[in-house]
């Protein structure tokens, strides 16, 4: 397969989406949540509810691109050893490390400025220096496993993600990159669920991500590979519309909770751990079937292309955007504090819009101008390696 376009663009939307979860944090502008505030007064609510409600979950997402992107690109690769070690080492670090980095000073320096004009911190604890330390390598959620999130709150993926790719390694190195490890792996995320979320959606979504890209393979070798994956597109959107509906109303739930009311004691399970039922279940059917559909919709359908390398940008972007949005948040609820801004002045439509305007332009100036050279800078270091 060539380039995918799709999930370009899909990786840059799930970012943009975080943010909107996260507008939520501007309701505690003084460093405490306000004592009276509600979901619908945020900006643009009747249009974006389902994403004030739950885009937290578009993370998932990031977990299953990076799983199909990596089983794609570098199962075989590491394999049969044509990938080395520090060479593998070296492309994730040149990647990822550059921006975490210098974000994780930039919001160490905004939190400690938050701190002295409030007492406290924005949103995330940051005066433990020992996270400074474990979060400057990455470690954060490692060391000891946790799922409590300082300094960049958002910045924990970086963290999960850069555990994976270290079992993802040493899984291929031993011959496991098959359907059959990514299936076994991601079923041994679930009983991890309760212990640490963070982890376990790691390994669900990854290894998932990576049991799309042989569902992707398998399918384009059929000879009725056009109606399967157009078959595959619409269930897709049929899916996603249940998960919408089910956000606003909640028909499935409310079902199931009524089923638990008249059923004996042993329904009780599902009574107490509802929540983390769906979000598992939205883990395993909504998010692969998403990656597919969309791999699927360019690989073979050959839907969209103009429009779909038109937001490959977005896709570029995106790592720019989830990483730089809660210190730009937390700059601007500093400035709200000294000109004596209220919570209201960002539920406006325009606030938001000039937030994202914002958010995007420093984004581009990260990938562009700092990203991208540091990246190179780095892989120069080792004769300049470069990903399959």
């Amino acid at each position: 397969m060539k380039r995918l376009y799709s999930l370009d663009a899909i990786r840059g939307l799930a970012a943009l989406t975080i943010v909107i979860w996260h507008w939520q944090h501007f309701f505690a502008l003084s460093g405490h949540w306000q004592a009276v505030w509600s979901r619908d007064w945020q900006p643009l609510y009747r249009f974006l509810e389902p994403l004030y409600l739950e885009a937290w979950a578009a993370v998932d997402l990031f977990f299953a691109l990076s799983g199909f992107v990596f089983f794609w690109l570098y199962r075989e690769a590491i394999r049969e050893k044509r990938v080395k070690a520090g060479t593998f080492a070296l492309l994730r670090f040149s990647r990822l490390w550059p921006l975490h980095a210098l974000m994780l000073v930039v919001i160490a320096a905004l939190q400690m400025a938050f701190h002295a004009k409030t007492g406290v911190y924005f949103i995330f604890a940051a005066g433990d220096w020992d996270r400074f330390v474990t979060g400057l390598f990455a470690l954060q959620q490692w060391l000891p496993p946790n799922a409590e999130q300082t300094f960049n709150g958002p910045a924990w993926t970086v963290s999960i993600e850069a555990g994976l790719y270290v079992l993802f390694f040493c899984l291929c190195r031993l011959g496991l990159n098959g359907w059959k490890t990514a299936l076994v792996v991601a079923l041994l995320g679930v009983p991890l669920f309760h212990w640490n979320w963070f982890i376990s959606r790691g390994l669900m979504g990854f290894f998932l991500g990576g049991l799309a890209y042989f569902a992707v393979e398998k399918i384009r070798s059929l000879t009725s590979a056009k109606t399967v994956s157009a078959v595959i597109g619409v269930l897709c959107l049929a899916v996603w519309a249940v998960v919408v509906i089910e956000i606003e109303y909640g028909p499935i739930h409310n079902f199931l909770g009524g089923l638990s009311d008249r059923v004996p004691d042993s329904w009780d399970y599902y009574s107490e751990n509802a929540t983390d039922i769906f979000h598992i279940a939205y883990i395993f059917i909504v998010v692969p079937l998403t990656v597919v559909a969309l791999a699927l919709s360019e690989a073979v359908l050959n839907l969209l292309p103009r429009f779909y390398k038109k937001t490959t940008y977005l896709g570029d972007i995106s790592y720019g955007v989830y990483m730089l949005h809660f210190p730009l948040q937390t700059a601007c609820a500093l400035a709200a504090l000294y000109i004596g801004l209220t919570p209201m002045f960002f539920m406006h439509w325009w606030a938001m819009l000039a937030f994202y305007a914002v958010l995007l332009g420093l984004a581009s100036l990260s990938y562009r101008y700092y990203e991208k050279p540091v990246q190179k800078l780095i892989r120069k270091l080792v004769d300049a390696p470069k990903a399959p």
